[in-house]
């Protein structure tokens, strides 16, 4: 997968609720969901309003159907993903703990890590799922606009890690 494949699907996933899924941490971007909020510690009713506000704010002309669609779609997404950034944060955890220990434990660290990356390639195929879905939804047009606001919302989000 190339460089801009890549970048698509971050940004799919910062329109989901941020990029925060990649970094395991909480930046508080303020990317519309306020400064110190990660979508990560919403409630359902939250990060269903945040995706909704955000479907919105890229992409104004879309028909309702479109909208709501491309919602769906998002919330889905957003559900199957969430608990798989929640693994990915105790992952984390887990390694940190182990490299504070008086000896290193070389193999389950690397354990840790092949773990580690088994979730992400979850979390990246998911995502990429809901990228194609909603390219399925928009017209050629629409999706040049969506995939240009996502990308700079990626970028925004990436810079800060």
């Amino acid at each position: 997968m190339n460089k801009k494949s890549w970048i698509a699907i971050a940004a799919v996933v910062a329109a989901l609720g941020g990029t925060a899924a990649y970094a395991g941490a909480d930046h508080g971007s303020g990317h519309g969901h306020g400064r110190g909020h990660s979508p990560w510690t919403m409630d359902a009713a939250q990060a269903d309003k945040h995706i909704e506000t955000m479907v919105a704010h890229i992409l104004p002309d879309a028909t309702e159907a479109q909208k709501s669609r491309l919602t769906e779609i998002a919330k889905a997404c957003f559900n199957d993903v969430k608990p798989i950034h929640q693994q990915l944060q105790e992952g984390h955890e887990a390694m940190h703990k182990q490299l504070a220990q008086p000896a290193i434990d070389r193999a389950a660290l690397e354990t840790l890590r092949a773990d580690h990356m088994k979730k992400m390639d979850l979390m990246s195929r998911r995502v990429l799922a809901a990228a194609m879905d909603a390219a399925e939804v928009l017209t050629p047009e629409q999706r040049a606009k969506f995939n240009g606001a996502l990308h700079m919302m990626a970028m925004s989000h990436m810079g800060s890690h």
